[in-house]
């Protein structure tokens, strides 16, 4: 039989996005409908606390009020963690879901730009071979950083992992703005998998 979880994920941003999702996995016994009164316990693993908040800040607000930031719910990310009683203050506190995320890999592409000739060399008569080199524009090396980031989502009630992905995004401008791409690349991919589907009663 199928499992439903209502995750609160119908709130996410629909704008057009400059990150893609290179890779994702899901378990095929799970689907996810959109909407929910519970919340999600979001989680940024990074050694950067500023960075940390601004993720989860902007995570929360993403999630209009159904999501918990872990610095504030957890302060300190803890090395260990008794699992049980974990488990318990989450459901005491509504929350059914974990998305934790993680920096994968940072990686550095050049690549070549040619450059431009003047139109009025393209003809090969002339001193087409004399004007080039003094005319001709080189071209230049561009370098471009590609960042990856692995989301995992988890069913509290599961106790396990029921969706994963990762994103890679090309020159991000600022955390905030990279976040929210995120956030629209993995609600775009979810729903072409027939992973998250529309709330009840609608099409």
């Amino acid at each position: 039989m199928r499992a439903y979880y209502r995750y609160p994920l119908l709130l996410l941003l629909t704008a057009c996005t400059g990150t893609h999702i290179v890779q994702s996995w899901r378990d095929p016994d799970v689907t996810v409908q959109q909407g929910s009164v519970k919340k999600m316990l979001v989680i940024a693993l990074t050694h950067n606390e500023d960075t940390r908040h601004a993720v989860e800040d902007e995570m929360v607000k993403q999630f209009k009020g159904r999501a918990v930031a872990s610095h504030a719910y957890l302060g300190a990310l803890p090395t260990t963690m008794d699992v049980d009683p974990f488990v318990t203050r989450l459901k005491g506190d509504s929350i059914d879901a974990m998305m934790v995320m993680r920096l994968l890999k940072v990686d550095k592409e050049q690549t070549y730009v040619p450059g431009s000739y003047p139109t009025y060399y393209e003809d090969p008569f002339g001193f087409y071979g004399y004007a080039v080199p003094l005319f001709s524009d080189p071209g230049y090396v561009r370098t471009d950083m590609s960042y990856q980031v692995e989301s995992n989502f988890y069913s509290v009630e599961r106790r396990k992992l029921v969706w994963s992905g990762i994103s890679s995004t090309v020159d991000p401008p600022d955390i905030i703005t990279t976040t929210d791409e995120i956030v629209v690349a993995i609600r775009k991919k979810m729903q072409e998998e027939g992973f998250l589907t529309p709330p009840a009663g609608k099409p």
